[in-house]
């Protein structure tokens, strides 16, 4: 696991005391003090521009970024900068004094709100925390989501369902997908359902699903996508990112599987360092698995072989096998697939 990287931004003298406090409380965090540089010193960086173009310059870099200074002069930085709840960073905000740290921005995708408690336990401060379920001791959809490991499907619908928990509305959760919920706690009024029909007793409804179909309910409702497609890839030397993303893109579809499922991509050494792999894992945020050709030896007399791979890999088959282990020898969703110099095959992780 990645250690989080943090930013420490101050413009004053006592920002620069609290900073180095911060850091030191942090040194299971990769921490990074900013200030002007009059006030720096060895271990700083220098801000060079206006607050407000910096803030642009680093607000992809870091997990979290805890701002020494005025709310005020946070909020106008950070505005011309944001995306979306589901990417930005997660927004600290605390007095030169120390005593409070505020969550301002992406409490839970980003963050903020546990890296305020954590904050405020390290430096005896007071966390400021204004999110709603939060308050209320309840739990949004996002936070479900993070808990289990999915993607939220729509966010609008996501928003729209947890309002109805904090109004305390029963919620049915369907878990479709049987994501791993030992782990959470839910509120009082979100209950497992594994009978549709009796869906009409719920104000809303959460579904863990893989399927990109319409959900017809009579009840609003929000999709949690689990990360559990992993997609074997097989392809020709130099095949464009763009073909192989397009035929990633174009299979799922075909399956209603939805894009946001996809875990990893899984290929074999030869082609580790092959650019449109590379290139498509970056565009499905997917991760690169690699399987040893020891792995696809023991598991490639499943599957059909070909005489051709056999002369340019040494193996008979790249597609199936490798998904078929990087999945966990998992289900298969799709045979292989021939689609012009690219092969694919769908599997889903069951673990």
């Amino acid at each position: 696991m990645k250690t989080e990287k943090w930013a420490i931004v101050t413009l004053s003298k006592d920002g620069m005391v609290l900073a180095n406090r911060l850091a030191k409380h942090l040194d299971d965090r990769e921490c990074q003090i900013y200030t002007k540089e009059k006030y720096a010193n060895e271990t700083t960086k220098i801000i060079t521009t206006d607050i407000t173009t910096f803030m642009g310059s680093i607000i992809g870099e870091y997990q979290i970024i805890c701002c020494i200074m005025a709310t005020g002069i946070v909020v106008r930085a950070i505005a011309p900068h944001l995306a979306h709840k589901s990417s930005d960073p997660g927004i600290l905000v605390m007095d030169t004094n120390g005593e409070f740290v505020i969550s301002l921005l992406s409490g839970h995708l980003g963050g903020a709100n546990d890296a305020a408690r954590l904050v405020a336990k390290r430096l005896s401060a007071q966390a400021v925390i204004t999110t709603g379920t939060d308050v209320k001791g309840t739990m949004a959809v996002d936070v479900l989501a993070q808990k289990i490991h999915c993607t939220i499907d729509n966010f609008t619908d996501a928003k729209d369902v947890t309002a109805l928990i904090l109004n305390g509305d029963p919620i049915a959760l369907v878990n479709s997908e049987n994501c791993d919920l030992d782990a959470v706690v839910l509120p009082q009024n979100i209950k497992t359902v594994v009978d549709l029909t009796t869906i009409n007793q719920y104000a809303g409804a959460i579904i863990t699903t893989l399927d990109t179909q319409k959900i017809d309910l009579p009840i609003p409702s929000v999709k949690l996508v689990p990360k559990k497609l992993v997609l074997g890839v097989g392809c020709r030397r130099d095949t464009p990112g763009e073909r192989i993303i397009q035929a990633i893109t174009e299979t799922l579809a075909a399956l209603n599987l939805s894009e946001k499922g996809i875990k990893s991509l899984a290929t074999i050494g030869l082609k580790a360092d092959e650019p449109g792999i590379i290139e498509a894992c970056s565009f499905f945020a997917a991760k690169k698995v690699i399987i040893p050709n020891e792995m696809v030896q023991m598991v490639q007399s499943r599957f059909e072989a070909s005489d051709f791979v056999f002369k340019t890999t040494g193996l008979y088959a790249v597609s199936e096998p490798c998904g078929f282990v990087a999945s966990g020898f998992g289900k298969c969703l799709l045979e292989k697939q021939k689609l012009g110099g690219i092969t694919l095959s769908v599997w889903r992780d069951e673990n």
